[in-house]
């Protein structure tokens, strides 16, 4: 067996083993050509879902964490004004809540920077799929032309030779 022909079914097993895997997450239809394909959309589709989650947890903390400060700053001025001790522990007891709440929200706020991380892991396992397929086509495509073969006409005006140069080769 020819050292093409070992390439050739290596690449095949990978491919074989990412559209298994694909199929393992829900995607039973990709044709073979497709498969880095779909599995790169995959993780740009995977990030932008996490980034999008990301900003809405944050908004979402941010707006309650200014709540929570409007209403601590409420409960301090009500303390102030009133002498019942029954209200003033329920405002002391609110204070010291709010602070927890405040706390959970830093934690939560925090936590965020974890999508920060997965997003740069996923944008770099892009980077390394776009590769991994640009340098599967080349192998492929940079194959040993079939010596049976002809060449056919050119592609590109670059790559097409003119009469005047055939001319001059044999003039």
């Amino acid at each position: 067996m020819s050292e093409i022909d070992t390439l050739r079914q290596d690449i095949q097993s990978l491919v074989e083993e990412l559209r298994a895997t694909l199929c393992d997450i829900g995607d039973e239809d990709v044709p073979e050509t497709n498969v880095v394909s779909n599995a790169r959309d995959r993780l740009r589709y995977i990030s932008a879902l996490t980034e999008q989650s990301a900003g809405q947890t944050l908004n979402a903390a941010e707006a309650v964490s200014d709540r929570l400060r409007a209403q601590q700053e409420r409960a301090r001025v009500l303390l102030k004004r009133t002498r019942s001790p029954e209200i003033r522990a329920f405002l002391e007891s609110l204070a010291a809540e709010h602070g927890q709440s405040s706390h959970d929200l830093t934690e939560i706020i925090q936590a965020q920077a974890f999508q920060d991380l997965v997003g740069q892991v996923v944008n770099k396992l892009m980077v390394m799929v776009q590769r991994m397929e640009d340098n599967l086509v080349h192998l492929l495509v940079k194959d040993e032309p079939d010596p049976g073969l002809l060449a056919g006409p050119a592609v590109t005006p670059q790559a097409s030779i003119s009469q005047d140069d055939v001319d001059s080769l044999f003039g």
